[in-house]
């Protein structure tokens, strides 16, 4: 851990539900992010695209097709004609009517509960949106609980040109993007690398160089016990999954030994 970081390097394992309890409730949803901490998570993570007017909302992809009963791209859609859709049905009856959530409203249900949030923002109308969304994470007193990640590093630089204590996590997702990702963040004690899981398992060498150069990392996304006694070993301990219950259930049988 380099100085002044936030980020302790042998904290407890961290298990961070992929876009909430994602196996369990719809994606992207309160009621997912409140599952997850039923279950007894402490760190969410989710997605993030912007409406025509920048209002940030919880959402994977760029449409809304797929996780609604909505159309069209969410860069196109004024907030206001996202109130009514259902965000729940398609994953199953039982979450019928579950809204698509703002920003502000998923940080209010978690802000009391929830020890770290991880908020991948993945598509904004302008690099100007970035600014309401740490405006409204701020607003909900979640700033220096938040880890603003992304594949786009040019939004994590928007992000900490509005906030400079802010947190970023640049996501790793290419091997060809390792050793400028490093380089971002070798001397930035705010950050952390976020990476896909398979990379590491790869090779394993990378995390005794982020050792050695006292970068935290994060990974996902582990459903499986032997991946993840995998990356602990190599010394990873945030572990990104959808299946909460289980990888909380290894957790404990770790923290027990």
């Amino acid at each position: 851990m380099t100085p002044d970081s936030p980020f302790d390097l042998d904290q407890p394992i961290e298990i961070i539900a992929h876009r909430g309890y994602s196996a369990r409730a719809p994606e992207n949803t309160i009621a997912a992010l409140l599952l997850a901490l039923d279950a007894g998570a402490t760190a969410v993570e989710f997605d993030l695209h912007t409406t025509t007017d920048g209002i940030p909302v919880l959402l994977h992809d760029e449409t809304l097709d797929r996780t609604t009963d909505g159309q069209g791209e969410i860069t196109a859609i004024p907030a206001r004609d996202l109130t009514g859709l259902d965000a729940g049905s398609w994953f199953d009856h039982a979450f019928a009517d579950e809204p698509l959530p703002t920003l502000a409203a998923a940080l209010d249900a978690i802000r009391s509960r929830v020890t770290t949030v991880f908020c991948e923002v993945k598509g904004v109308r302008a690099i100007s949106d970035v600014q309401n969304v740490v405006a409204v994470t701020r607003d909900a007193d979640l700033l220096d609980r938040t880890v603003f990640i992304s594949m786009n590093w040019a939004l994590l630089d928007a992000v900490r040109a509005h906030a400079p204590e802010a947190l970023i996590g640049p996501i790793v997702e290419h091997e060809e993007r390792i050793d400028s990702a490093f380089a971002r963040v070798a001397d930035d004690p705010r950050s952390l690398l976020d990476f896909d899981a398979r990379i590491l398992l790869a090779q394993s060498t990378l995390t005794e160089r982020a050792d050695a150069l006292g970068v935290p990392l994060a990974v996902w996304t582990v459903d499986q016990v032997d991946q993840a006694s995998r990356l602990l070993e190599l010394g990873v301990r945030r572990i990104t999954t959808n299946q909460v219950g289980r990888m909380l259930a290894w957790a404990e049988t770790i923290s027990s030994q």
